[in-house]
């Protein structure tokens, strides 16, 4: 019997509920797992994404705030909602788009596990089935809860505030790219000269330790300036380009050392580590 489900099991049936498109259960399962236990971050942030109306979610999403203020789901939920409400699909920046693209990552990759075992009554589907928008031969219950087309699990992203399908996520993250061709060539050249000039300095030093400890911190250091000079403005493959820009004003102190064996590993061991620093910063 549904009673003696504890909280978590009543969790897990509300998420599955949602996934085959049953939000009005999927609902009363959350709610009743929120009232065996109101301090239960995973119900609120399920419960949010299930929730119609986004006065709804945003009640949710500040509750698990009150629980939790360091939880980036919820605050990502509530900055995706904003940027949903304003015109021009922008918001007045308060987090990082970073953790967007880490939150969206993440909820791709639990999209691949179950959520949990559909509830015992599951309905099958009949003439109405609804059939994916992208796979015309897969019958589905879900829909993308921004434009409304049936979608299947394989287009569907589960996002903070529900599942929605790549097209619509991708023009919100197309949103976070606002740099130019002149970003590129300003990032270009900044990596070009500190990437020369870090490789001439580490060459003078010519110890391998040196390169351990200052590869990363240089590389770091690189793509901060990239990013303050543009304004943070986001580029898709800005990561390339510095990488590029600092392969290239390497170079010279690169062709120098090769009279030197080992300092040319040194060089080459500091390059791979502030260049590898560089991109993952930026991408």
């Amino acid at each position: 019997m549904t009673d003696s489900l504890d909280t978590e099991q009543l969790v897990q049936r509300g998420k599955a509920a949602a996934r085959v498109g049953r939000p009005d259960e999927a609902r009363e399962y959350l709610r009743r797992a929120i009232q065996s236990a109101p301090s239960d971050v995973e119900a609120w942030l399920a419960l949010a994404a299930v929730e119609d109306e986004p006065d709804g979610k945003i009640a949710c999403f500040e509750t698990v705030l009150q629980l939790d203020p360091e939880n980036v789901e919820a605050r990502l939920g509530l900055e995706m909602l904003r940027r949903d409400r304003e015109p021009d699909g922008r918001a007045d920046a308060g987090i990082e788009d970073d953790d967007l693209d880490l939150v969206i990552a993440q909820a791709s990759q639990r999209l691949e596990a179950a959520v949990g075992p559909p509830p015992p009554d599951e309905r099958t589907f009949d003439d109405d089935a609804l059939f994916c928008a992208n796979h015309p031969t897969v019958e589905t219950m879900l829909r993308c809860n921004r434009c409304g087309k049936p979608i299947c699990t394989r287009c569907a992203v589960q996002t903070p505030v529900g599942y929605r399908c790549k097209e619509c996520l991708g023009r919100q993250q197309a949103v976070f790219y606002s740099g130019g061709v002149l970003d590129y060539v300003i990032g270009g050249a900044i990596a070009l000269v500190l990437g020369g000039v870090a490789a001439f300095l580490m060459g003078q030093l010519g110890a391998w330790f040196f390169a351990l400890i200052l590869g990363p911190t240089v590389g770091i250091g690189v793509a901060e300036a990239v990013r303050l000079t543009v304004r943070r403005r986001r580029s898709r493959y800005m990561w390339v380009v510095v990488a590029a820009g600092m392969v290239i004003g390497a170079l010279p102190s690169l062709v120098l050392s090769l009279v030197w064996p080992w300092s040319l590993i040194t060089l080459a061991l500091f390059m791979v580590l502030a260049v590898g620093a560089a991109s993952a910063r930026l991408r």
